[in-house]
């Protein structure tokens, strides 16, 4: 079954999820069930570097938030 994340971001970003390009920042996206990689790419200029989570229970109306924040 698929699973669903919204990674949240103040501005639109790509997102990569285990090195591939997989969407951007604030938009729900579809993705595996199980542990995966999020990061936002370069620059780095966002916290933390990366997300390691478990995505598993979600649904399109009750995505994972997986939160990143610009670097003060």
């Amino acid at each position: 079954m698929p699973e669903y994340v919204i990674v949240t971001y103040p501005r639109v970003r790509d997102v990569f999820i285990d090195g591939e390009r997989s969407g951007q920042t604030n938009q729900p996206l579809v993705v595996r069930e199980g542990e995966q990689e999020f990061h936002l790419g370069k620059p780095v200029d966002y916290r933390p570097r990366r997300h390691v989570v478990v995505v598993t229970g979600t649904t399109s109306g009750s995505p994972l938030p997986i939160p990143f924040a610009p670097k003060p």
